[in-house]
């Protein structure tokens, strides 16, 4: 495809939509939803299912504000602030679930811990003891498939990398967001190279798996300096990389405000160039795409889920498959509970310890989904993943007629198939090689609660 061809496809497509990393997306969950609710399907799900699971645990503070971040978070460096969250709200909110497995005799086979923030590192060494042993509790820390912290290369030594490995931890992950000066500076994220260099030499030799979070359309950054970038992630070498678009949303993000006084954002079609220089180096360096915006190397485990058939993703990334129960836990966490049941925590601090303080479950909302929410959930983790479906598959699956139950779906494909983007006959959609760029826009048609707003908008440009 020629230049023009591409930027003229950026041009006509440049439709905003849902990252899917939940389905249906948040914004669409009921406030009705609370501690009863939770409860119940705890219960349900585990005395019933011993799948693997995930423990999300969400810390809510940082030291400094990133201009860019979209996370739930708290700017200090008052540690007796950090201090009071973790032994008055967050550990008690883990007895509660200490508590509830034991009343209902349900242990859930927990095989994976992730501490997110926010930004963990910023507990001293006592916190994160002290958390490590309240989920000791109903967590075997010792036989984990994976134990992850989000680390901050500017917060984290060798000494603090040192201790992270004796307290049993496997995986680290790094926000690196972007390498050029100029970009770190306007989003306020200064961390040279040397000094992730540096990290790494420490990490490589403790960790089983390292993985880098970098972020597409952020100030300053261009079509040049990203090549640039994607040069020096890929001599760095991490196993993992999860590269997403940045969100300018100064509505629920006010921060951002800095940002746009900038007046230095690539646009919409300028971000998706970036991304696919990002994806095309990616792939030249060996990298495995496992998903719209995930990239391994081919012997990471996700990467040999791929191959097998089994990976797909949640709003923790890419992941192997092998555990798609997140119990979250901490402000704002959210998490899957068995195939049905989606719940998010309070951001608020005084909401949250109330509910705990009260006895209960510090839900803000929660979604039950119906047979229909399960089955697009898993259509569009399956096109995101892999790009493509197989139709008799679905078809056989859900006892259906697939042009019957998606005609509406079909008419919006339509558009996509006169530009080349996805392929689609009796037994297969795939998206072509020109429609990756667009994949988490063509993964939206599936979403039942969005895509007549994505239809109108293609017949009102006429595509």
């Amino acid at each position: 495809m020629t230049k023009e061809k591409e930027a003229e496809l950026f041009e006509r497509y440049d439709i905003e939509c849902f990252d899917y990393t939940d389905y249906p997306h948040k914004s669409f969950w009921s406030e009705g939803m609370g501690d009863s609710q939770y409860r119940e399907a705890l219960t349900e799900t585990f005395s019933k299912q011993h799948d693997a699971t995930t423990l999300y645990v969400h810390i809510p503070f940082c030291v400094e504000l990133c201009y860019f971040c979209i996370c739930h978070k708290e700017i200090t460096q008052n540690q007796e602030k950090v201090k009071r969250h973790i032994y008055g709200s967050l550990l008690p909110e883990l007895d509660l679930l200490v508590a509830h497995f034991k009343k209902t005799a349900i242990r859930p086979r927990i095989t994976e811990v992730y501490l997110g923030g926010g930004s963990p590192t910023i507990l001293e060494y006592a916190e994160f003891d002290a958390l490590l042993e309240k989920i000791r509790q109903f967590v075997p820390i010792e036989s984990l498939d994976r134990f992850n912290v989000e680390v901050d290369p500017r917060d984290v030594n060798e000494e603090k990398l040192r201790f992270y490995k004796s307290r049993g931890v496997t995986v680290i992950s790094m926000g690196i967001q972007d390498f050029d000066p100029n970009v770190q500076k306007a989003v306020n994220r200064i961390q040279p190279i040397e000094l992730v260099q540096e990290r790494l030499r420490v990490a490589r030799e403790l960790f089983t798996s390292i993985n880098f979070d970098l972020l597409a359309g952020l100030p300053y950054q261009t079509e040049e300096s990203m090549r640039e970038t994607v040069k020096q992630v890929v001599k760095l070498a991490p196993d993992r990389i999860s590269f997403d678009y940045f969100r300018y949303n100064e509505r629920f993000y006010p921060h951002m405000k800095i940002l746009k006084g900038m007046n230095a954002f690539p646009d919409f079609v300028a971000k998706r160039k970036i991304l696919a220089i990002a994806a095309n180096g990616f792939a030249e360096a060996g990298y495995v795409r496992t998903g719209f915006e995930h990239f391994a190397k081919p012997d990471d485990r996700v990467a040999k889920a791929l191959g097998r058939g089994t990976a797909t993703y949640t709003s923790l990334g890419a992941i192997t498959g092998s555990s798609l129960n997140v119990i979250a836990t901490g402000r704002s966490g959210h998490g899957i509970i068995g195939n049905q049941y989606l719940f998010q925590n309070h951001y608020d601090q005084g909401l949250f310890k109330g509910a705990v303080d009260a006895g209960k479950f510090p839900i803000y909302r929660g979604h039950k989904l119906s047979d229909n929410d399960v089955m697009r959930r898993k259509i569009i983790r399956k096109l995101r993943t892999y790009f493509f479906l197989d139709i008799e598959a679905i078809e056989h699956e859900y006892s259906l007629n697939f042009d019957q139950y998606f005609r509406q779906e079909k008419e919006i494909f339509s558009h996509f198939m006169k530009d080349g983007l996805v392929v689609l006959d009796q037994r297969r959609l795939a998206v072509t090689e020109t429609g990756l760029n667009f994949a988490e826009l063509i993964a939206s048609v599936f979403d039942a609660y969005t895509n007549k707003k994505l239809l109108a908008k293609l017949d009102s440009r006429r595509i």
